[in-house]
């Protein structure tokens, strides 16, 4: 699973464009993510010039994240 910190996203969709699975969107004013979709391969963490997207692999849902990390990105 992916997390973006939507403060510092600059919506350039180089993470949508580099994903094998369509799990990364442009939506409305910010990306939105698809963890179903997701199979970690982290071409988005990379594509990302502003930084701002966190992997977590092996997790599929936002309540698996740890709660420290549900709270920076102001998870559920």
């Amino acid at each position: 699973m992916i997390v973006i910190n939507h403060d510092g996203c600059i919506l350039c969709v180089g993470c949508a464009s580099v994903c094998p699975k369509n799990a990364i969107e442009y939506i409305g004013t910010r990306m939105a993510t698809y963890p179903e979709l997701c199979i970690d391969c982290g071409l988005c963490v990379k594509a990302c010039p502003a930084n701002v997207i966190e992997m977590f692999p092996g997790i599929k849902n936002v309540d698996e994240l740890p709660k420290e990390v549900r709270r920076k990105y102001k998870l559920g």
